[in-house]
């Protein structure tokens, strides 16, 4: 059996003891015990602490104050059964529960007084539970001198918070009803909420115009699930599944965005059809709709028959691609190097300047026997043209600067240039 407290309904002397015992500073607010014990609960439940800090007397005299406060409850409860008052009494024996399991009974000046104050918890709480309807009805201990000791569940929550949370799933009948009731569904599961007290949020969620359809239909629905089912069929456009298929068909792959974020995302649009689109179809969809990237990769995997296995090819090609850019060159041996026989050296190669230098050198043997010839009567015609010519040699050279007169070979043609003529070398340049 399980003895949960919620801390915050504890008054402040029951409080200090709670934040003290798992070593907190005390305060003189309970407002300021109460931020603490948030704080300390979620760290030490009350099953994990085994030992008091006081002294058992001082504990002992404290758990007979708490016993007189819940025997005041329960003769209350008894003239005129109030709801609140009982959930109080039993949050407050189960501080007693815990606090009683924790004093050290053991030596004789307290032994007695730890005995009548084990009885006493143990008739009161079986007396409370006789007026919860439909409560077991469960011996706390088999002994007035030793209460049971057993493994406890805690579950300690703080109402204020999870009311200011069940506030934030507002909905007023102008937003998409099926995304308002995946997050309504999304959060009764994470905080496991029981069925039959799913309605108690109706009203806490329900706004404006949805607030009026809820007052409406509330005394047809019984369920929760009773309430989505009206929902649908009151807040849903008609034409909401051809609509949100046109979108799905139209969703493709974003560029910087990876295959699994967008397989999520497009197995989240097919969620909210109401009816239900086979798996081949949305992988028909899915290979349309991703990226032109992976085509090539796809294309050596033809047998896709599920999206599980579309996900996880392209992946594979998403980390391919990552590891592609991260690659680098190997570094350069340095002063640092541990292992220099170790590290890559680049190969020599031949520069184009020592090319060029041998090309220029192979050429040079090829002399063509017709190169006196033919610099004879260039040169016959060059001294022609500088006694009938009145020009100064400057102007005679820039005259004839890129004169080029051919000469007909085999397989070359020679050409020739008068600024060489003054070099008195006898070059000819060929093309």
């Amino acid at each position: 059996m399980s003895y949960p407290i919620k801390f915050l309904s504890l008054q402040k002397a029951e409080l200090d003891y709670e934040v003290t015992v798992r070593g907190g500073t005390g305060g003189d607010s309970v407002s300021e015990l109460r931020k603490q014990i948030v704080k300390l609960s979620s760290i030490l439940p009350s099953e994990d602490i085994l030992e008091s800090h006081l002294e058992p007397s001082e504990d002992l005299k404290a758990v007979k104050e708490s016993l007189i406060k819940s025997h005041n409850n329960i003769i209350s409860i008894k003239s005129k059964f109030d709801k609140n008052l009982f959930t109080r009494t039993e949050n407050l024996l189960h501080h007693i529960y815990h606090r009683l399991n924790r004093i050290n009974y053991a030596t004789a000046d307290v032994s007695d007084i730890y005995k009548v104050c084990n009885t006493n918890f143990n008739s009161q709480y079986k007396e409370l539970t006789s007026f919860k309807p439909n409560a077991q009805n469960t011996q706390v201990g088999t002994s007035p001198s030793e209460p049971v000791r057993e493994p406890i569940n805690v579950s300690v929550t703080c109402e204020r918070k999870f009311n200011s949370e069940i506030g934030k799933l507002k909905f007023s009948g102008k937003t998409c009803v099926r995304a308002f009731i995946q997050k309504v569904n999304e959060f009764i599961l994470s905080r496991s909420i029981p069925q039959e007290k799913n309605l108690a949020f109706a009203f806490e969620i329900f706004t404006d115009d949805a607030l009026h359809w809820y007052r409406c239909i509330k005394d047809r629905v019984e369920t929760w699930d009773e309430v989505v089912v009206l929902l649908k069929q009151d807040f849903s456009q008609n034409d909401y599944d051809y609509r949100l298929l046109a979108e799905i068909r139209a969703r493709t792959q974003g560029e910087l965005e990876n295959i699994t974020i967008y397989i999520a995302i497009m197995r989240g649009m097919f969620s909210r059809l109401g009816k239900s689109l086979p798996e081949e179809d949305q992988l028909e969809i899915l290979l349309h709709n991703i990226r032109p990237c992976y085509a090539s990769t796809l294309a050596s995997s033809a047998n896709i028959t599920d999206i599980d296995s579309l996900q996880n090819i392209c992946r594979n090609y998403e980390n391919i691609q990552s590891r592609l850019k991260q690659f680098r060159e190997p570094p350069k041996v340095s002063a640092d190097t541990v292992a220099p026989e170790f590290a890559y050296t680049k190969q020599a190669t031949t520069s184009n300047s020592n090319i060029n230098y041998k090309n220029y050198k192979q050429q040079s043997h090829n002399f063509n026997p017709n190169y006196s010839k033919n610099y004879s009567n260039n040169y016959n015609h060059y001294n022609k043209s500088k006694t009938t010519s009145n020009l100064t040699q400057q102007e005679n050279h820039k005259l004839h600067v890129n004169e080029m007169t051919p000469s007909n070979d085999n397989n070359r043609k020679y050409v020739y240039c008068p600024r060489w003529l003054n070099n008195d070398n006898g070059y000819v340049c060929y093309k």
